[in-house]
């Protein structure tokens, strides 16, 4: 192919000329030949086919973007510029978008998309920086920046993070998302509507923990915004206690101390005052200068959601965030990195949806040239070297496919871990490790394959306790301290194989490597299929258990009914999972209880006593009653007049007999109703039949209603049974002479008929209306399924 005949092209506005001339002297000086117009152009020529041919003639084009923006005739030459690039098959044609000193990149829309997505050169005060001159030329050449001028390239280092997140410290390795880490310090820089918040937001496996850590922390304490390198940095993730995560980040600001006196009247204010968290800052920074900031990075913000179980303490993060990000005058920076599929429950906090609509940033996948810096650049600073067709392989494998980033990293670190010779990455060791596909599940296999058969289930178990269930199915990933895991030496050889990863800064926990263990992990896939009830249980425990404890352990938020009895179920296949705290609450819920049933009983007991006395005198009355209808009826033999007595007297027994049998009936309904009850936690079906033969009974008596056999019945259809019912009062039901089908009549206006055998359990056979049919209400149930 012929050589260029010049270097580099300067694409410029006219206001922006004395700049861009500025700059073909540097370059020229360093020995480049650039195609500026006002040297090249002949005058008297057809300027446009001028510099249609120069494109043609340059082996790139720099975009010189100066305060001005760009002019109509510059958009011409930018997008021609990139329409070479595009249909260059050799990619040797290079557009290099260059920032001029005192302008502002602006908002992304005002740029082709090949631009955005292209990593920019920034003289941000002046042509004279190296650093932007080094990063120009290499872009020119073709080759990578490598190492900024003096920095020491990092012989023999781990240059791959696996599993683990891109920490600020770890920024020298970070390559692939430079141009996105531009944009979001761009729009740190020129925001003016005066909010300092930031929402980094992406699907799981996008790398957006990294890109907020080793990207735009990094590049902050760097000094790439004026000033950012003395900015105070607090990382947090939420967890379970947000307010105290916060605290204890914030902690480690100037001025604040970490005693634990002080910390806990910090958590305690920052849930009490939503000012606090910029009152926080003023204090922390109350001698620096306005311009100063603290950067507070919210990581893996989606934990308010699924790990606090508390809605006061998730209001109160949220507030604080808001307001400190938002204040006039204020010195706080709030970043978040929010998963993508959390992105709707923040619709339930306008304010905060207000706030993530309007200041986001989207992480989307890397193109396959920012896969390939991620692959090649950390192993060339490290001093290694990859096998040719390596990282083609790798590319093939990953370009287009979400949450790919982990696993890439993973099959990475897998590669360099069986380098040949202490440098080269090979093709073989690709192989071995059954590609990125594989890699994750393989390693898993081969870690747990090396514990005994006990330690086997000892890994079992802390895996399930490091996962949680929402009541949607979905699975994510928990943290908890090392001190609730069985087992340190299972811990340890796990996060040994950088399987689960702990932090020990404060208060040691484990959690976790990645997500993308749940969906790439076949075994651990299973073990929380098999376990899914009860790992939705033990999630219901803890909000239960937040909620007692966060009412002083009110008893009415203790533990009833179903829920209770789900929760004691499953403690007996889970004691070691339980807490101290998660114990009192449920020993208090079973003692509540407890004292309920003794005095359902105690009343049932004096009901039944009453019950009975008032029967025993109705009847010894209708008795003493009808003796003396006998004795006027053998007093009238042949005397019409008192045989007209003994037949009216005959009459009053008689109705009062009648009024005794329905009270007999009644307080036998009450019985069975009481009964029905005290079985229904040991029997829900027992209580259902028990419940719907003590509301016929009292129909019989006269009385329509039963309240204590309404509720079991309603309970025990509801907990146990799967009813649809409504929550209206049921006035009538029924069952059949066979047992086979059961009639409910209730206030919603309708009769349902179910069938009590079907194979998949009670289901309903019709559902009529009232106004459909006729009669007493309290017949109809029977006189439905009769």
């Amino acid at each position: 192919m012929e050589k260029p005949k010049y270097d580099v092209f300067l694409s410029h506005a006219t206001p922006d000329k004395p700049a861009v001339e500025e700059l073909a002297r540097i370059l020229t000086n360093r020995g480049f030949s650039p195609w500026l117009d006002k040297w090249n152009l002949i005058p008297g020529d057809p300027w446009q086919e001028a510099i249609e041919k120069a494109l043609e003639d340059c082996a790139a084009c720099a975009v010189c973007l100066g305060p001005s923006g760009t002019g109509p005739w510059q958009n011409e030459e930018m997008r021609a510029a990139i329409d070479q690039r595009v249909s260059d098959r050799s990619r040797q044609f290079r557009v290099i978008p260059v920032l001029l000193p005192g302008s502002e990149r602006g908002e992304p829309s005002r740029y082709p998309a090949f631009l955005r997505a292209t990593t920019w050169v920034e003289f941000r005060e002046t042509l004279d920086d190296e650093k932007a001159l080094h990063r120009l030329i290499c872009g020119i050449r073709g080759i990578p920046p490598g190492p900024d001028p003096g920095e020491a390239v990092a012989e023999g280092a781990r240059p791959y993070r696996g599993l683990q997140v891109f920490d600020v410290g770890d920024a020298l390795f970070f390559f692939g998302r430079e141009a996105l880490t531009e944009w979001l310090l761009d729009k740190l820089r020129t925001d003016r509507s005066g909010s300092r918040f930031l929402a980094i937001v992406g699907p799981s496996g996008s790398g957006k923990s990294s890109l907020a850590r080793a990207g735009l922390l990094a590049s902050l304490k760097s000094g790439k915004l004026p000033g950012s390198d003395i900015w105070p940095i607090a990382i947090c993730k939420p967890g379970a206690q947000p307010l105290e995560s916060l605290a204890v980040a914030l902690s480690g600001a100037p001025r604040l101390g970490d005693s634990p006196s002080a910390l806990r009247d910090l958590i305690r204010d920052l849930g009490a005052d939503s000012r606090m968290l910029h009152l926080t800052t003023r204090l922390s920074l109350r001698d620096a200068p306005a311009d100063r900031r603290l950067v507070v990075l919210i990581d893996q913000f989606e934990e308010v959601f699924t790990l606090c179980p508390e809605e006061a303490q998730r209001r109160a993060i949220i507030d604080n965030l808001l307001h400190a990000a938002t204040v006039a005058d204020g010195q706080t920076v709030v970043v978040l990195t929010l998963r993508a599929d959390f992105y709707g429950r923040c619709a339930a906090y306008p304010d905060l949806a207000a706030a993530v609509s309007d200041r986001q940033s989207l992480v989307g996948p890397m193109t396959r040239g920012e896969l390939q810096s991620a692959i090649e650049r950390p192993a060339y600073l490290a001093g290694c070297e990859l096998e040719g067709g390596l990282a083609d392989l790798l590319l093939n494998e990953v370009e287009s496919q979400p949450g790919s980033l982990p696993l890439l990293e993973h099959s990475l670190l897998q590669i360099w871990q069986r380098r040949e010779g202490g440098r080269r990455l090979t093709i073989a060791a690709y192989r071995e490790i059954g590609g990125v596909a594989g890699a994750l599940e393989k390693h898993a296999e081969e870690v747990y394959a090396g514990f005994s058969e006990e330690e086997k289930e000892t890994c079992r178990q802390i895996f399930l306790r490091l996962v949680q269930v929402d009541e949607q199915g979905r699975a994510t990933k928990r943290r908890l301290g090392l001190d609730e895991l069985a087992s340190a030496s299972v811990v340890s050889r796990l996060t040994d194989a950088r399987l689960l990863t702990t932090d020990q800064e404060k208060q040691p926990t484990v959690e976790l490597a990645h997500e993308a263990l749940l969906n790439n992990w076949a075994r651990l896939k299973q073990w929380i299929e098999q376990d899914r009830e009860a790992l939705r249980t033990r999630r219901r425990l803890d909000e239960a258990m937040a909620e007692w404890l966060g009412r002083n352990r009110d008893p009415a938020f203790l533990l009833e009914g179903g829920r209770l009895a789900q929760v004691e179920e499953w403690a007996e296949n889970h004691k070691d999972e339980m807490g101290l705290e998660a114990r009192e609450l449920l020993a208090a819920s079973i003692a509540e209880r407890d004292r309920e049933r003794q005095r359902e009983i105690d009343q049932a007991k004096a009901l039944e006593e009453e019950q009975r006395r008032r029967a025993d005198a109705e009847h010894q009355r209708a008795e003493e009653q009808m003796r003396a209808g006998r004795r006027f009826k053998s007093l009238s033999v042949g005397l019409m007049g008192i045989l007209v007595v003994a037949f009216i007297a005959g009459g009053i027994a008689l109705r009062q007999w009648r009024k005794s049998e329905r009270q007999r009936k009644i307080a036998l309904a009450e019985q069975l109703a009481q009964r029905s009850r005290l079985v229904f936690s040991k029997d829900p079906m027992i209580s259902l039949l028990l419940s719907i033969q003590a509301t016929k009974l009292a129909q019989e008596g006269g009385q329509p209603h039963l309240p204590v056999a309404e509720r079991t019945l309603r309970n025990a259809l509801f907990t146990s049974q799967g009813f649809p019912l409504a929550t209206g009062k049921i006035r009538a039901a029924s069952l059949s002479s066979d047992g086979t089908r059961m009639a409910l009549a209730g206030t919603n206006g309708e009769i349902s008929v179910w069938n009590l055998e079907s194979a998949a359990g009670p289901k309903a056979i019709i559902t009529i209306p009232h106004d459909q049919l006729s009669g007493s209400v309290h017949h109809l149930a029977a006189s439905v399924i009769a």
